[in-house]
């Protein structure tokens, strides 16, 4: 029962071996860093996307239901904006874009200044187009880069002079 270890039978890592093993555990530590990264951003860029869908969408819901009944309408002369006039509140409104903000304006009798209310923001650029059966044509651009949507809608208010 006395057995006897005998050491020299006993093999042990080499240099070479144990530096081998820790350069295999680095490329997969490395490799796997590399995709967590790449998910990461994937994940970062859908964020974006989304973010940018829901202002455009926030903000054509918004000039659509406002315009929808105007009893008056124009465009500023670049049509960028857009002024409408409810007759029941007697007021005038305004929808336009401020840097990258869609700013709602409204003058509670219909003449001086303007209150402004901050609709979405990241939008970056706003178009209006009105054509000869007072059909008004929105087109929102929000988000940037490969992130970036555009949304057209259209709208005919309802209780616009020689309208239906």
């Amino acid at each position: 029962m006395n057995e006897m270890i005998n050491f020299k039978d006993n093999k042990g890592l080499t240099m070479i071996e144990l530096l081998l093993t820790l350069a295999i555990i680095g490329f997969v530590i490395a490799a796997l860093y590399t995709f967590y990264l790449t998910g990461l951003r994937g994940w970062q860029r859908g964020l974006e996307q989304m973010e940018a869908q829901q202002s455009a969408r926030i903000a054509m819901d918004k000039i659509i239901s406002e315009v929808h009944y105007a009893h008056e309408l124009s465009l500023d002369e670049d049509s960028k904006a857009v002024r409408f006039k409810i007759r029941d509140n007697i007021r005038t409104l305004r929808f336009r874009l401020i840097n990258d903000e869609l700013v709602f304006d409204s003058c509670p009798n219909g003449e001086g200044s303007y209150f402004h209310t901050k609709i979405a923001l990241g939008v970056t650029d706003l178009t209006f187009s009105l054509d000869d059966n007072q059909l008004l044509t929105v087109t929102i651009a929000a988000g940037t880069g490969s992130n970036s949507i555009i949304l057209t809608s259209s709208v005919r208010p309802r209780n616009l002079p020689g309208g239906d």
